[in-house]
């Protein structure tokens, strides 16, 4: 007989904005995304490792099926290890660049001046490398008792 899962519940703190705000906060938010950009140039200062933590806080908060965020942040300082990442990222990328890139895409990247070269992967003092979990190992309460 399997045991079955019981989640937590959760309860949801809401409470309805007037309609002004609920317009006040659009905008304000709309405001905020339009000034994203993406970034081609990394500095190497150093930050502080907290931030680093709360990015992949942040990140980690993403909803998933089943609550169970089937992914694993893996932060990368050490120098070699950011190299060898580099040189895999580009081999992919130069053969991406070589002979799978659309010709719309190519024109649609030549203003920007983006190639296979990926310096920014040792430049950066950290990289956060994702990866899904496809499976779990679970503890049971057969391998607790056998611990």
């Amino acid at each position: 007989m399997t045991e079955e899962k019981q989640y937590p519940f959760k309860p949801l703190n809401f409470s309805r904005l007037s309609p002004e705000e609920q317009l006040e906060n659009s905008q304000n938010f709309l405001t905020t995304l339009q000034k994203r950009r993406t970034v081609r140039q990394f500095s190497t200062d150093p930050v502080a490792f907290e931030l680093i933590q709360n990015a992949i806080r942040a990140a980690g908060t993403a909803p998933s099926g089943a609550n169970l965020q089937p992914w694993t942040f893996v932060v990368v300082e050490d120098g070699e290890i950011k190299r060898q990442i580099r040189q895999a990222a580009e081999e992919e990328e130069k053969e991406f660049y070589a002979s799978k890139i659309t010709p719309e895409w190519r024109e649609a990247l030549a203003p920007l001046g983006t190639d296979w070269i990926k310096t920014h992967l040792e430049d950066a003092p950290y990289l956060i490398v994702v990866f899904e979990q496809t499976y779990r190992v679970e503890e049971t309460r057969t391998a607790r008792r056998m611990l």
